[in-house]
């Protein structure tokens, strides 16, 4: 990896473990954080990561129901998903970055001892 795209990918990272970060405090995830989310994908896809796997899906960022009588309901005027699913996702892409990028990758699965 490039040292510029290194720089590149340190913001993404920032980005979202910020955004993972913060998550909790919300009660409601806006569709800003989805947006915000993607940019940093974005960004990585910019410099050739594949974390398409990790977008929300646009039919999950849907108006809430903000009152229902007889007949009918209204809805909200701003889009949001499911905080489980936010979080779902930011620990997806953050869980790759360990095992991919860390400077001590992540073993995945087991090992047998050592026969020595």
């Amino acid at each position: 990896m490039k040292k510029n795209d290194q720089a590149i990918l340190a913001r993404a990272y920032a980005m979202l473990q910020s955004l993972r970060q913060n998550a909790d405090k919300l009660t409601l995830v806006e569709e800003i954080y989805v947006n915000e989310y993607h940019a940093a994908l974005d960004i990585l896809e910019g410099i050739r990561i594949a974390v398409a796997q990790f977008r929300i899906s646009p039919s999950e960022v849907q108006h809430h129901i903000t009152a229902r009588w007889l007949g009918g309901q209204a809805h909200s005027k701003e889009k949001y998903i499911p905080k489980a699913l936010l979080l779902t996702k930011l620990d997806e892409v953050l869980i790759y970055f360990e095992i991919t990028y860390s400077e001590k990758p992540r073993k995945i699965g087991f090992s047998l001892p050592d026969k020595s």
